[in-house]
C-alpha cells in the first residue's frame, strides 16, 4: 500500500513539474480571448526586485497566467469546487438558475472616489446648463437578489443611490431600478454568463430615461429585436469556466435609423460589428467594443445632439435613442484624450447623459476629465 502511495505522489509531482517547466520554456501567450484580457508576462530578473520581493509576486502572477493548459485546469478546478459545495469561485457567485454574478462587497467600493466622481458629474451638469442626466446602472445582484446565494455579502447599493440623489441636482439622477425590477419579474434583464444587461434590460433603462426627460417613447416591439447568437459566454463565465454552462441568447434592435458612424475618426456605415460574433467577446457586436469617441450621425446637418459619457453598458442602450436625435456622440473617458469642456463649448448639446454601471463608476479614476 505504501508503494502505491509513493507512486501516486511521484506521478502527481511529475505531472505538475512537467506542466510547470513547459509553462516557463514555451513562448509566452500575450492575450486570452476566453478571458478577454492581456496575460501577465514573466518579469525580467533584477536583483533589486528580488530583494524587495516584487519579482516573486510578479513571477507568481505571470506563472498563473502562463501555466500550460490553463483553461483545462480552471474547468477541472471549478468542477471540483462546485461538487464540494463552493458558492463563490474567483470572485464570482455561483448563482441560482444558472446565473454567474460578479462578487462586489462593501470593501471593494471606494467611498471617497465615489463621492468625488459624483461631484465631477455635478460640475459637468452645471457647465452644460442643467441639461444633464445620470444613469447609474444597478449591478446584477441589485436586481437579481433571488439568484444570489443565500447570505452572500454584497455592497450597499441603496446607500449609494441615496448619495447620488443628494449630490446630483444639475445632473439629475435617473433611477432605473423600478423599471428593471418590473421587467425582471418575468424576463431576463441580465445575462447568465456576463456582467452586462440584456437588450431588454437596456430597454427598461431607455424607458425610464425617456420618461424622466419627457421624450417620445416607443414600445420594445417597435425596435424589432433580432436574435444574433445563441451561444454567448461572457466575462463571468471566463472567470469560472464551469462545465455545461447555460449559454446566453443575444438580441439586437434592428428598427433604428440609418447612420454614418465615426469610430475615433474612422468612418463606417453600421453601429453593429458582425465579425465580433465569430469571436469570444460577442458583446463587442454593439459598436465593435469601446472607443475613445464614437460619433453617430443620422442627418447630414445635425441639430438635436446628445452627448453620452459612458462605459460599455451604453453600447446596447444607445441604439434606442437614435430616432430621438440627429447626432449622438459617445465618449469613453478611459480612451478619450481631448477636452470634455471644450467639446461642450463647441457643440450645442440638447442633452448630456452620463451612463455607468454603479460599482464601476465608484471605482473609475478617469472622471476627473469631465472638468477639463
Amino acid at each position: 500500500m505504501k508503494n502505491y502511495y509513493r507512486i501516486y505522489i511521484i506521478a502527481a509531482f511529475g505531472i505538475i513539474a512537467f506542466f510547470g517547466l513547459f509553462s516557463v520554456l514555451l513562448p509566452e501567450k500575450g492575450y486570452s480571448e476566453n478571458e478577454n484580457r492581456y496575460l501577465e508576462q514573466f518579469p525580467k530578473v533584477k536583483i533589486k526586485k528580488i530583494l524587495s520581493g516584487d519579482f516573486q509576486e510578479e513571477f507568481e502572477e505571470s506563472f498563473s497566467d502562463q501555466f500550460l493548459g490553463r483553461d483545462v485546469w480552471m474547468k477541472a478546478s471549478t468542477t471540483v469546487k462546485k461538487a464540494a459545495g463552493f458558492q463563490e469561485i474567483s470572485g464570482v457567485y455561483l448563482g441560482k438558475s444558472g446565473y454567474y454574478i460578479t462578487k462586489v462587497t462593501q470593501e471593494d467600493i471606494d467611498q471617497k472616489q465615489y463621492l468625488q466622481n459624483l461631484r465631477y458629474v455635478e460640475y459637468l451638469g452645471k457647465t452644460c446648463g442643467g441639461t444633464a442626466s445620470t444613469i447609474l446602472v444597478p449591478s446584477p445582484e441589485t436586481i437579481l437578489k433571488d439568484k444570489v446565494p443565500d447570505h452572500a455579502p454584497y455592497y450597499d447599493a441603496d446607500a449609494m443611490y441615496d448619495e447620488a440623489e443628494t449630490v446630483l441636482k444639475k445632473a439629475k439622477s435617473v433611477d432605473v431600478r423600478p423599471e428593471l425590477n418590473e421587467y425582471a419579474k418575468q424576463n431576463q434583464v441580465y445575462y447568465y454568463t456576463d456582467h452586462h444587461w440584456t437588450l431588454l434590460g437596456a430597454y427598461a433603462a431607455y424607458s425610464a430615461y425617456s420618461d424622466a426627460n419627457q421624450m417620445l417613447k416607443h414600445t420594445y416591439s417597435y425596435f424589432t429585436e433580432k436574435k444574433i447568437t445563441e451561444n454567448f459566454l461572457g466575462t463571468t463565465y471566463s472567470k469560472v469556466m464551469p462545465a455545461n454552462p447555460k449559454e446566453d441568447t443575444m438580441y439586437a434592435a434592428t428598427n433604428v435609423p440609418q447612420a454614418t458612424v465615426l469610430y475615433d475618426g474612422v468612418e463606417r456605415n453600421n453601429i453593429y460589428d458582425v465579425e465580433k460574433l465569430t469571436q469570444k467577446d460577442k458583446y463587442g457586436y454593439f459598436f465593435g467594443g469601446n472607443y475613445g469617441e464614437v460619433e453617430i450621425n443620422m442627418k447630414e446637418k445635425p441639430e438635436k445632439k446628445l452627448l453620452v459619457i459612458k462605459d460599455s453598458y451604453a453600447n446596447c442602450f444607445v441604439p434606442f435613442l437614435m430616432e430621438s436625435f440627429d447626432q449622438i456622440t459617445m465618449i469613453d473617458l478611459r480612451y478619450y484624450k481631448k477636452s470634455v469642456q471644450e467639446l461642450l463649448r463647441e457643440n450645442n448639446y440638447e442633452q448630456v447623459l452620463v451612463l455607468y454601471e454603479i460599482s464601476n463608476f465608484a471605482q473609475d479614476t478617469n472622471l476627473y476629465k469631465l472638468v477639463y
